[in-house]
Order: structure tokens, then C-alpha cells, then sequence
């Protein structure tokens, strides 16, 4: 069987207030036609479709399009799980549509279908999560693992009157999740695995934006179910397997760079080939850049005008560093804008004597990060104590679920 491995699309980025969905419909649309080449029997997207749970019109109507042309009038699934930018109820809303061209969406860790004809595959359901499918004469087993929030894990694991038996750490429970997991799949069966979540010795680049203060979500690679094949994961942005596993869990990787701190970074996706008692044989597939981040780096004014002018009709977003012993006026900022008009970042440097002002872009630091650096600040500590890192985690779970909860209610 052949599994089309990807994740983060990320609909609806704003790049510094600038829309990135023509960039996203030129990658997926790359992509639908190396997958018309490719023939993948099944497509997995590993979380964060989009950006943020209120996608705009033209994010959905993207994703609904995409998923259209990957299904190839059914005869290939695609399954979707939720990732943490998701939000659940209205990534399954389109399902009752979605059913006939072979798509199969979970939104969280609980969701289930219903067993039944999808595209021109026979489904069964298995449960939460789960399903089984016949692939020529293979059996696949696919265990869906949608982002378990602190909340949606303690939901899976436990019933009401089960609260004394809760278990306060989170890489437990994952890893009390994960065995219940593991049970559905079957010796002599493709088991493959789609979840989206950080594991330890993953490299992020910056852009990932979640809960991970003193590393609380972040879990080890030996908790994940043993018996799956391979293990699709989405949430880290840079393409990579997890070290220490011999390539059965990796991350496809975001389809963009959506951060400056990726600017160097190539963008894929990878095809899988499983076979029953056989390890996972991946290849990579690299994506199309149609706008790269760059970051221009220039030692006078005069210098950072010319480069305008040499790149004025070159497709990319740009940050500028001008080095400068003065202050730039808003007439040359202009200047500059007019020349290039897809500068995004204009920030002056100082020359001083001994060393140059560094500058922190508060704007890219996430919450978590910037309660680290106020904590450190006011109580002139080295770390935030653990108690306090994990009550922080609490507050920012019960914030997005009342959140959701806002969203689904329409108020």
C-alpha cells in the first residue's frame, strides 16, 4: 500500500498581515499533480489544515477543493485527523459530503464513523479513532489520534466517576492513550498510525505555536504504540524522522515556510510503501517555494535601495536589517517600500562601539515564552518552577476550550 504523507497546511497564514493562500493553492496544486503521477492508494494529512479555528471563506473553500482532487472520485482515501489550530466540530461538519469521495475526518482523539462504503472502499469502523480497510488483498488497520488536549485526553481516557484515578502527568496518560491504541492493530496488517503531536528530539523552526512550556507535551518516541508500521505525525514544521526510530515515525513538515526563522528551510511531503511484517519504505517528495522568506542584511541605506531596485519584480517576502548611524526617516522607509513592495520588516541597527543592539521581535514569541522571560525578569529566576509551568498549561487549555466552545455556539 501506498500512503501519501502530509501535514500543517496551515489555510489562511497571515505572513505580517500579508495572505499566503495564493502560495498554498500553488503548492497543493503542485502536489495534486505529482500525486496524479504517484498514485497513492491513501492520503494522510496529519493536522493543523488551518491556521486558526475561524478559517476564513477562501481557507475552506481551498481545503474542500483539495480534498476533492486528492480523493480522485474515491479511488483514493484521505484521512484527515484535527490538530491543535483546528478547530474539531468544524473540521467534521463536512462530512456527511465528504463520505462518498473517500474521505474520512477525526477532529478529536473521541471521534468515530460509521462503518460503510467511502469513495469505492469498504470501511469498517473500529471505534474511537479507528477503522479498517482492505487494499488489494491487504488488510490496513489506521489508528487516527487527533491533538489530545490536556481536557480531550482525559476525556478518552477516563469516565466521571474515574476521577480519583486520573494520572497528573501528561506523557503518562499519553502513554496509557497509546496502549489503547496499539490494541486495535493486527499481526499480518498494514498498522499505520496518524497523530499530531512533539516527541523528543524533533527539531522545531520556530513557527509552531503551542503549549510546550519546560517541555510538559513534549513525549518520548518509545511510548508510541509498538505494533504500528509507520507513524504519521504532523505539528513539527520541519520535514524529519524521529531520531532513534529508524524512520517509522516521522513528520512531513509544514508546505510553506511560515516563519523567518525558516528561510533557508526546503519544504516535502513523503510517499510511504508498507507492506504486512515489512518496515516502511518512505521517499520524499520536495515542494515548491513560489515565495521565499529572505533576510537582507545591508550596511548603509544606499545599499538596502539598490538591492530593491536589483529585486523589485523577483517574487519574496523580505526582512531588512540596515545598518545605520542614525535614524531612518519615514520619506526613505517609503522609498525603500515603492521599490520593493514585499518588504515586511524594516529594523535599523545601530553601529555602536563595542557591540551592536540586539533586537528581540517580541511579536514571534508565543505566550509561553514571553511569561518565561517576564518570570525570569521579576523573580531574577533561571527557570520557571514546574508547578507554575504546568498551572500556565492548565489556564491556556481551559482559554482555547472556552474558546471553541465560543465558536461552536455562534456567539
Amino acid at each position: 500500500m501506498k500512503v501519501l504523507h502530509t501535514a500543517d497546511w496551515h489555510l489562511g497564514k497571515i505572513l505580517e498581515g500579508r495572505s499566503r493562500l495564493a502560495e498554498q493553492r500553488e503548492v497543493l496544486g503542485y502536489l495534486t499533480h505529482k500525486m496524479q503521477e504517484k498514485k497513492p492508494d491513501m492520503v494522510v494529512i496529519a493536522g493543523d489544515v488551518f491556521d486558526n479555528s475561524n478559517p476564513s471563506a477562501q481557507a475552506e473553500e481551498l481545503f474542500y477543493e483539495m480534498l476533492k482532487a486528492f480523493g480522485r472520485d474515491g479511488e483514493c482515501l484521505v484521512v484527515v485527523v484535527g490538530g491543535n489550530h483546528d478547530q474539531p466540530l468544524r473540521l467534521e461538519a463536512v462530512r456527511p459530503l465528504a463520505k462518498e469521495h473517500g474521505i474520512l475526518i477525526y477532529g478529536t482523539p473521541k471521534s468515530e464513523i460509521l462503518s460503510g462504503r467511502y469513495g469505492k472502499y469498504e470501511i469498517t469502523s473500529l471505534g474511537e479513532g479507528a477503522f479498517s480497510f482492505s487494499c488489494g488483498e491487504e488488510k490496513v488497520i489506521v489508528v487516527c489520534a487527533a491533538y489530545p488536549s490536556e481536557k480531550r485526553l482525559n476525556e478518552v481516557l477516563y469516565t466521571n466517576n474515574e476521577e480519583d484515578e486520573r494520572i497528573a502527568d501528561y506523557t503518562k496518560r499519553m502513554e496509557q492513550w497509546f496502549l489503547k491504541c496499539d490494541q486495535h492493530f493486527e499481526e499480518g496488517a498494514v498498522n499505520l498510525m496518524v497523530s499530531h503531536v512533539y516527541t523528543f528530539g524533533s527539531t522545531p523552526d520556530g513557527s509552531e505555536r503551542s503549549v510546550q512550556l519546560g517541555g510538559s507535551y513534549i513525549l518520548p518516541a518509545n511510548i508510541f504504540p509498538e505494533h504500528a508500521d509507520y507513524i504519521a505525525l504532523g505539528h513539527v514544521h520541519k520535514p524529519q524522522k524521529v531520531p532513534g526510530t529508524d524512520g517509522r515515525i516521522c513528520y512531513s513538515g509544514s508546505i510553506l515556510p511560515y516563519h523567518k526563522g525558516e528561510h533557508t528551510a526546503a519544504k516535502s511531503c513523503r510517499m510511504v510503501t508498507m507492506h504486512p511484517g515489512e518496515g516502511p519504505v518512505t521517499e520524499e517528495i520536495y515542494l515548491p517555494n513560489p515565495k521565499p522568506i529572505e533576510l537582507w542584511k545591508c550596511e548603509s541605506y544606499e545599499e538596502a535601495l539598490e538591492k530593491c531596485r536589483e529585486n523589485a519584480n523577483r517574487s519574496c517576502w523580505v526582512y531588512m536589517q540596515i545598518r545605520t548611524d542614525g535614524v531612518i526617516l519615514e520619506d526613505q522607509l517609503k522609498a525603500l517600500k515603492q521599490e520593493k513592495e514585499d518588504i515586511l520588516e524594516i529594523i535599523p541597527v545601530w553601529k555602536m562601539s563595542e557591540k551592536e543592539y540586539k533586537y528581540t521581535d517580541w511579536k514571534q514569541k508565543n505566550v509561553q515564552e514571553l511569561f518565561e522571560v517576564y518570570y525570569k525578569e521579576v523573580r531574577g529566576s533561571e527557570a520557571v518552577p514546574e508547578e507554575i509551568t504546568k498551572l500556565l498549561n492548565v489556564l491556556l487549555e481551559e482559554e482555547e476550550d472556552e474558546t471553541i466552545t465560543v465558536g461552536d455556539d455562534g456567539n
